[in-house]
C-alpha cells in the first residue's frame, strides 16, 4: 500500500506525547512497508506511550518508524495479569492469542 501525505497527516494527529522531527517522520513514514492503516500504526505508537510510563523513554515517531517498532511485542499487565491483543490492538484471551501464532 503507496503511503501518502495525507494518511501521514492523520497519523501525525493522532499520536500522543512529543511531536518531533515532523520532516523525518514524514520521510520515514511515507517508507513503511505494512498493511497497517495510519489509524492503527498510531494506535501502536500510542500504546507503547502509554505503557513506558515516562515520555523521555518513548523513542520519537521518527526513530520508532524507521526500526519498524511496530512490530514489537509489548509486554502490558492490568492486576498483575498479561493483557493479550490481537493485530489490531484489541485484547482476546490468552488461547485466542496462542492460536494465532
Amino acid at each position: 500500500m503507496a503511503r501518502k501525505e495525507e494518511d501521514f497527516n492523520l497519523f501525525w494527529k493522532l499520536l500522543l506525547g512529543r511531536k518531533v522531527d515532523k520532516k523525518k517522520a514524514r520521510i520515514e513514514f511515507l517508507k513503511v512497508q505494512t498493511d497497517l492503516t495510519s489509524e492503527e500504526l498510531a494506535s501502536r505508537f500510542n500504546s507503547l506511550y502509554k505503557i513506558t510510563g515516562e515520555e523521555r523513554f518513548v523513542p520519537h515517531p521518527q526513530r520508532w518508524l524507521r526500526n519498524e517498532r511496530w512490530n514489537d511485542e509489548i509486554y502490558e499487565e492490568v492486576n498483575g495479569e498479561k493483557v493479550y491483543r490481537n493485530d489490531k490492538g484489541f485484547i482476546i484471551s490468552k488461547e485466542e492469542w496462542e492460536n494465532k501464532k
